[in-house]
């Protein structure tokens, strides 16, 4: 497995993501920050009672909006299909 660190990939995210607004972009910000991170979207295929830590995870990306502060996720592989993760 290939290690990549985020300030290695970020210019590349970068430019995905602002390729992705460009024919949609965010109604209501006035430009995005992009956190300087990869966060890992952990789900579960059944609900209980307990806690559950580990399992399947969607590695992801997160931009805020300048104007709300609204979080937004983006699927790292969809940003950047032809990485190895």
């Amino acid at each position: 497995m290939i290690t990549k660190s985020f300030e290695e990939l970020k210019p590349k995210i970068q430019q995905a993501i602002e390729a992705k607004l460009k024919g949609v972009p965010i109604q209501g910000e006035d430009g995005f920050i992009l956190v300087d991170g990869f966060f890992m979207l952990g789900f579960q295929k059944e609900i209980s009672g307990s806690f559950v830590i580990g399992g399947p995870s969607v590695p992801a990306v997160a931009i805020v909006g300048k104007t709300t502060g609204r979080i937004y996720y983006y699927a790292l592989k969809v940003l950047l299909p032809d990485l190895n993760t």
